[in-house]
Parts: C-alpha cells; structure tokens; sequence
C-alpha cells in the first residue's frame, strides 16, 4: 500500500485556520492607519485653508475701507505676512472710485502630507479667496441731536458733543462729497426752522403795537398836551412840539439816565452788551455785535453807550443805515440778561421780549469797551426810524384785536431770537413740512441756566436745522457751538427729520438752495423712496423722555422773557398737548421712517426706563437701538457710522 501520510499532512496544513486573524488584522490595521492618518491630513489641510481664508478676509476688508490712507497691495500683504501667510498671496486686484472701493486678494500653499502619500497624495493645496467692498451709495442722513436743559446734566452735552462730532467726521469723508448729504436737527422744546424756511411756510412772527412813545389812547407819553392819551394817529403827534420820542440827547458814560431812555439802568456792573441789527427788513436781527470788558466804573445805564451803534455801523460793510439798529441785550453780574428794543419800543425802559445770547457764536463780531471812543460815538449816534410802510399808508387799519376799529397804530414784528413754528397733530400722520403758520412764543417753561443755555423753548436762530449739508467742517464747528435750550419735544425733531427726505418736499430744498443756503448740486433731493441707489437713515439721540408742550396765555407779554412759565405760576400759562398724546406722535413718524424704508437708529443716553423704551420702539429693530451711558456715547455713533457707511464681505 502507498504510503499517504505526506499527503495528509499537506491537507491538514491547508485546512488549517489558525492564524487567519492575523492576516485580517495585519490588513486591517493598515487600513485604519491609512484612513486615521488620511484625516489628519485632511484636518492640517483645513486648519490651513480656514487660517489662510480668514486672514485674507481680515485683510481685504482693512484694505476696502475707504479710510484706510496705505494702499490696499501693501494693507493685504502686511495682514498675511505677520499671520507668517506672505508667501501664499498670489493676486491682488483691486477698484475705486469716488464713493467706493473693492480689493480682491487670492492665493494658495501647498501642504505636503504626511500619510496620504501612502497612497500616492504627496501633497495637499489649500486655496483661499475673498472680495470686500466699502461703497457710497446715495446717502441722506437726518441727524437729530437732543439739545434740552438736562443735556447739561452729568456732563452729558461734554460727551454728546465730540462722539457726534466724530460722527459727521466718518460719514462725511472726502470720498462721500457729493453723494452724502446731512441734515442737522437739534431740539429742544421745538425745532427752529430758521427764518428762511419760517417765512417760505408763511409763519406769521408776532407784533408789537409800536406807535413811538406818543399813546394813541392807551398809553401815556412825555408831556402834558395832545401826545397825554390824545393822539388818535401819529400825524397828529408829530404835530405837537411837545411830543416826542425821547430825547436823542447823549450822555457821557457816568452820567444820570438820559430822559426818555431805552434802558433800565443796571443793578451790577455790565459785563457786555449784545447790539442787534436787521439788514433784510423783516423785522428780526441778522446781525449782532458784542462789546466787552466794560469796567466796573463804567456807567450802568445802556443809554450812554448808544454812541455803539455808529461805531458798529462804521466797522462794518454790511450795515449802513441807523435804521438796521433795533436794541440790545444786557449781562452783568448775577442778573439775567435782558433784552431791551429800540427802535419801534414802546414800554420806554422796560425790557422786551427778544434775543439774549451773549456767549458762544453771535453773528457779528467781539469789541473790547476800550475799543469805542463813547464821547465821539456817542454824539453821532440817530433814533432808528418807528414805523413802517404799512403804518405810513392812510389806508392802514391795525390788525391787532387790542385796536379799536378806526384808529390807526404802528405795528413791527417783536426782535425775536428764533423762528419756531406750530406743529398740530393731524400733520404727524404724514411726512410733509409743518403746514401752519402759527409761531411758537418765545418762553422758557423749566429752570434756566444762563452760563450754558440759551433762554427759549425754541431754540435760537444760530441753532436752527442745518440742511443737506456736505461741508463737515461746518458741521462739526456747529456741532461744537449749539447751546442748550428748554423742554424735550422729541416728536419735532423726528418730524424735521423725515420730512427733510422726503421726496414731496423738494420746493423747500429749491427755495434754499435760491436763497444760497444749500449747494445748488443738490438740486433734485431729496431722492425717491425706495431708490435702489439711495439709503436714507435718521440718527435720533435724546437724554430724556418726551415732555408735555406748554404755552403761555398771553404770547406776547415781555415777561416771558425774562421769568420762566413755572415760576409765574399755573395763570400764565396752559398745556398745549400732553407727554401721551406727544409720545404718540412720535411714534407716529418712526413707524412711517419705516414704512418708506428709512433706516432709523435711536440712541437714549442716560434716559430713564420709559425714554429707552420709546427709542427702542421708534428704532428699526433692536439692533438699531442703543442704550448708552457716559462716554459710551461714543461707541454707539461708531458703531452707526460703520453701518451707514456700509462695510461689507460681497464674497
């Protein structure tokens, strides 16, 4: 028999499983090495490109922005390089103009593996790509700055100014000549639309029954003749001898009171005077001179230093005629300056409603006392003309109720030192220019403060609405000078606000522009709602809440300028609308800002719980509102100029 052992034994060994499991394992882990060590490549290739994407995404916006002064090349190179990136940048491309700026920047690094080359990857490339663009679109901007009494509280009007300041300095750069325009509307108790705008809405400015000292039956008058409650018009007492308009006669300074004098003599040394001219004839002054320094020896009757007005006219081209003269306003010691009218007066000594701002910006130029020669100046000095035209016409019949029918008086618009006008409640439903004609009074209702506010609750003629401006200097400098006044009439500022873009009211911005107050390139604004070319933002600030809007009974009683609405007590005064109806109205504009697709911030400094909520709900979303303190004031403007200023990733 065949000896079949040997072939058994080679069957066994092929039959034999043991040892299989290491095979599959020796397979197996190199499998799982290549596939674990595939993912660490692929992880190290990742960390590279996120590493690669995010800086070059840092460095084209840095490079986009059009207040970066480095050119974009050198701003993407500097980014990458010390991210230790500088050898990956391949392209960088970029684009400007004269309202924008885009910067493309691309590149790659290649990244060897270190498992994937196992299988024949020796290396991995990493791209990275990104665009940024900074554009200037048509933009209008309405900025409305809170100018009340409690601005000067805490410093806040000190942290308001310069974070506003820095502001209009980042949205109006030299890029966005010509194609960003801002509109300035600070607010107190009301907003001033300058006179200007005031006249163009037909605003009726308050008279004063003037008839030059003389009574026409309801005031006595020097002497003892026809001018003693008599005169029945002005010819009849210009014919008596005995009546006059006050002795012309001058005085040096230090002597008595002249007689029949325009000022109360003073209770402290004067400190300066304020002399108000009108060169347009409406009545209103457009130009102010101060003289200062006087010495505490100085007479402290005005009436001798009414040699100024020749003085004045002398030193400057613009005035020309004693007849532009119509008073003066007083300061010394702690009394509240006063305003005292001249030309036209008719209460003789006693001050009268009108202009009493003798800090900060004045419209006119500062002289020293040392300056004028009174002794020379005072002998030239003439009586402005009383009347006017209408008065002179033997038609003229008075408009004024207090008149009886028949009987003629002189009337001249009250020297007011703002140009308010009356905003009634149905006009909040719509986003047109105020439509009354009725003026705001001239009145302050809460305490006053003299060294840093204004008195009125309308604020004064060099803090009215700034419009469709592109000159940042002026802004800022403006910025710099506004001056507080009296009250919180936020619902007026939000109004000016949106009616300075809206569309429907371009005839405004053509009458400014005619009258040389807006560039003429301007023309055509403001632009359509909606444009696709055009974004349109209103920046509103306030410190407080909305107030209630008060009035006083008798408009134009001169003590309203001189004793504060809540210190004559309740008879003098009556409440107009209150806080509910004006915060309504308020809200009112907010909602139609954003229903024609205005972007409004809001920015409540240091008000209190409810004042935030009603800037929280005027915004256009929460994202829009800010609630600052302090000096945090600052990084809330930035953070909205940025956003005007549209800075974005396109890619």
């Amino acid at each position: 028999m065949a000896d079949t052992s040997g072939r058994w034994a080679q069957w066994g060994f092929i039959r034999d499983e043991a040892g299989n499991i290491t095979v599959f394992s020796i397979f197996m882990l190199v499998l799982i090495i290549g596939i674990t060590g595939a993912s660490v490549d692929l992880m190290r290739f990742e960390a590279v490109r996120a590493t690669m994407q995010t800086t070059m995404d840092r460095a084209v916006l840095a490079a986009a922005d059009l207040d970066q002064k480095q050119p974009p090349e050198d701003v993407v190179n500097d980014y990458m390089t010390k991210a230790g990136l500088g050898d990956v940048v391949a392209s960088i491309a970029t684009d400007s103009g004269l309202n924008f700026r885009t910067v493309e920047a691309s590149g790659k690094a290649d990244m060897g593996t270190l498992f994937l080359r196992m299988s024949g990857i020796d290396a991995l490339t990493a791209p990275a790509f990104a665009v940024a663009e900074e554009k200037i679109a048509n933009v209008e901007i309405s900025l409305v700055l809170d100018i009340s009494g409690s601005m000067r509280d805490n410093g806040r009007m000190d942290n308001m100014r310069p974070a506003a300041q820095a502001f209009v300095e980042k949205v109006m750069s030299e890029e966005s000549n010509g194609v960003t325009t801002l509109n300035l509307v600070p607010f107190a108790g009301s907003v001033n639309p300058g006179d200007i705008l005031f006249d163009y809405f037909r605003g009726e400015r308050p008279k004063i029954n003037e008839n030059n000292g003389w009574g026409n039956g309801d005031q006595d008058a020097p002497g003892g003749s026809l001018c003693n409650n008599n005169a029945e018009n002005y010819d009849e007492g210009q014919a008596d001898p005995s009546c006059t308009d006050g002795s012309t006669e001058t005085a040096t300074p230090g002597s008595d009171p002249i007689p029949g004098g325009k000022f109360t003599p003073w209770g402290q040394a004067i400190s300066n005077i304020v002399w108000y001219f009108d060169t347009d004839d409406d009545g209103i002054y457009d130009v102010a001179h101060k003289i200062e320094d006087f010495p505490d020896s100085a007479s402290r009757d005005a009436d001798d230093f009414l040699g100024a007005v020749p003085f004045l006219i002398s030193q400057d081209s613009d005035l020309s005629d004693k007849d532009q003269f119509l008073g003066a306003s007083i300061k010394g010691g702690k009394q509240k300056t006063l305003y005292f009218q001249v030309k036209g007066d008719e209460n003789g000594p006693e001050a009268d409603l009108g202009p009493t701002k003798n800090k900060g910006k004045i419209p006119g130029n500062t002289y020293s006392y040392g300056q004028v020669d009174f002794t020379h100046w005072n002998g030239l000095y003439e009586e402005p003309s009383p009347g006017t035209e209408d008065a002179a016409d033997p038609d003229y019949q008075s408009d004024d109720p207090d008149v009886p029918p028949g009987q003629k008086k002189r009337q001249q618009n009250v020297n007011m030192p703002s140009s308010c006008i009356e905003i009634y409640a149905d006009e909040f439903d719509t986003t047109q220019m105020p439509l009354s004609d009725d003026y705001i009074p001239h009145f302050n209702f809460w305490p006053y403060d003299q060294d840093v506010m204004d008195w009125g609750w309308c604020p004064g003629e060099d803090t009215a609405v700034q419009y469709y401006s592109s000159n940042r200097q002026h802004l800022v400098d403006f910025i710099g000078q506004m001056r507080m006044h009296d009250g919180t009439g936020l619902q007026y500022g939000m109004k000016y606000a949106l009616a300075l873009l809206d569309p429907e009211n371009r005839d405004e911005l053509s009458h400014l522009i005619a009258n040389g107050l807006v560039d003429p390139s301007f023309e055509g604004r403001p632009i359509d709602w909606h444009d696709q070319e055009t974004e349109k933002y209103v920046v509103l600030m306030t410190d407080g809440e909305t107030t209630e809007q008060y009035r006083p009974n008798d408009p134009k009683a001169s003590i309203n300028g001189e004793v504060a609405l809540k210190d004559q007590g309740s008879g003098s005064y009556y409440m107009m609308s209150t806080k509910a109806t004006n915060v309504a109205n308020l809200q009112k504009q907010c909602a139609l800002a954003k229903e024609r697709g205005v972007t409004v911030f809001t920015i409540a400094f240091e008000t209190n719980d409810a004042g935030a909520e009603d800037m929280r709900r005027c915004a256009s979303s929460d994202s829009h509102f800010f609630r600052v303190n302090g000096s945090e004031i600052s990084d809330a403007f930035d953070t909205v100029a940025r956003q005007i200023n549209n800075l974005r990733l396109i890619q």
